[in-house]
Formats: C-alpha cells, sequence, structure tokens
C-alpha cells in the first residue's frame, strides 16, 4: 500500500470513528476484546504447552476482565479521538483566519490569489489588489493601550467588509495592514473601490487608512509576489504624500 493510500484509509477510518456514539463504540470494544484477550492467552498457552484441558479458566479469566474494562476504555478513546479532533480543527481556522478581525490569514490570502491568478489568466481578465495600511496604529496603542488598537484594527476590518463585494478577498497582511484581492476587476474601478474603503474608515475618527493599488492586467506573467510588490510601491508611495490617501 502506497503512503498516499494509507493515509486516504487512515482518514476513512477515523470519520468513520468520529461518528461512533458513545454507547455504539463500547459494545463493539466488548464484542472484540473478549477474542482479542482469549486468543492473546491462546497464545500464552501454546507456548507453555499447557494442555488444551486446562484451557477453558484461564481463557476465562483473560476475557471477563477485558470485557469488563473495554467499554470504559472505547468511551475514553472516543472522548479523546473527539478532543484531538476538534483542537486540529481549531488550529486549521486559526491558520486561515485571523482571530482578531475574522479576516483571512495572510496565508490564505496567497492560496486565494495563486488560484485566482491563474484563473484570470485563463479567462483574460484583469485582477487587482489593495493593500490597506492602518494609519497611525503605533500611535493610537502608545497612547490609548493595545485594546485600543485592537480595536480599531476590527472597526477597519467591519469597514472593509460592508464596501467590498462579495466575491473579493479580505486578509489581515500584517500587523496594521490588509489586503484585498479583487477578482475581475482593472484598475480604475480597483481605485474606486478602494477610495470607498478610505472613506469609510475616515468616518471612524481617530483612525484612517492609506491604500495601495496593483493590476495584473489580461494575460499579465506577474506572479502574486510581484503584483503584491507593485501594491506595497504604490502604498510607499501613497505614505510619502502624507497617507490617507489612494494611489497606484
Amino acid at each position: 500500500m502506497s503512503t498516499g493510500d494509507a493515509s486516504t484509509a487512515g482518514a476513512s477510518w477515523r470519520r468513520w470513528l468520529l461518528r461512533l456514539s458513545p454507547g455504539r463504540a463500547a459494545a463493539l470494544a466488548c464484542l472484540a476484546a473478549a477474542p482479542l484477550a482469549a486468543g492473546l492467552a491462546a497464545v500464552v498457552l501454546t507456548l507453555a504447552h499447557v494442555p488444551l484441558v486446562h484451557w477453558p479458566w484461564p481463557l476465562a479469566g483473560a476475557a471477563l476482565p477485558a470485557v469488563l474494562v473495554a467499554p470504559s476504555a472505547a468511551r475514553l478513546l472516543l472522548r479523546l479521538l473527539h478532543e484531538v479532533h476538534d483542537a486540529y480543527a481549531e488550529a486549521e481556522r486559526l491558520a486561515l483566519t485571523d482571530p482578531l478581525t475574522g479576516a483571512h490569514s495572510r496565508r490564505q490570502f496567497y492560496l486565494f490569489a495563486e488560484a485566482e491568478l491563474a484563473r484570470s489568466r485563463r479567462a483574460q481578465v484583469p485582477l487587482s489588489v489593495l493593500v490597506i495600511d492602518v494609519d497611525g496604529l503605533r500611535r493610537i496603542n502608545d497612547s490609548r493601550g493595545h485594546d485600543a488598537g485592537d480595536q480599531a484594527l476590527q472597526a477597519v476590518a467591519a469597514a472593509c467588509r460592508r464596501d467590498l463585494r462579495d466575491y473579493d478577498t479580505l486578509a489581515r497582511h500584517g500587523g496594521d495592514s490588509f489586503a484585498v484581492l479583487l477578482p475581475q476587476t482593472g484598475t480604475d474601478t480597483a481605485v474606486t473601490i478602494g477610495e470607498r474603503v478610505r472613506t469609510a474608515v475616515a468616518a471612524l475618527p481617530p483612525v484612517s487608512v492609506t491604500v495601495g493599488v496593483a493590476t495584473a492586467p489580461p494575460g499579465s506573467d506577474l506572479s502574486v509576489d510581484a503584483l503584491m510588490a507593485l501594491a506595497e510601491e504604490a502604498l510607499a508611495r501613497a505614505q510619502h504624500a502624507g497617507g490617507n490617501r489612494v494611489l497606484t
């Protein structure tokens, strides 16, 4: 069996076990425990050259405790399996989502961007990105505390969601920045969306944002990293010009 086949089989077994109720797991454990314990006892008796006539009591002595212990052991193992599964699911969620703002993680953003960039090349449509920096977040943290800074980030994320389209992707890009993936969007529309976000955030004093915009035109061979670098360069120019503005 190949590694891939073994992994698939293991995943199937885990799914089957997770669907078991504690009662059913206990019943199955009882059914399996007696023959397993008796089988092991038979092996020991055979190796010890014990005559068959003396086997019944040792076999019963091995099987009975196993049957008595099996239900509790099965329930415990099932509970542990569920706890491990839940912990793994939570770790996966945290890897894909920023816990503070609810936006996608940087890792998830790049996965989406790679897929969307490939799709835009095939369809010969543009793809744009925004890099949104929260102006003066360090000042807010220093003067009003990190709770106020966290609230500012949450407010910016909420404002972005209200002004983005359903198929746009918002992600936490860094400590004080967000990134937005805009499928099938040219530069002019991307700037309009960026300006809409900037205006919405400006209504939430003392917070403002500066936005860098970059576009991969139809058929472009730009990589995601190169596209993001262009947006970062536009952001740097906007910040150098005073911030609270949108530049390409």
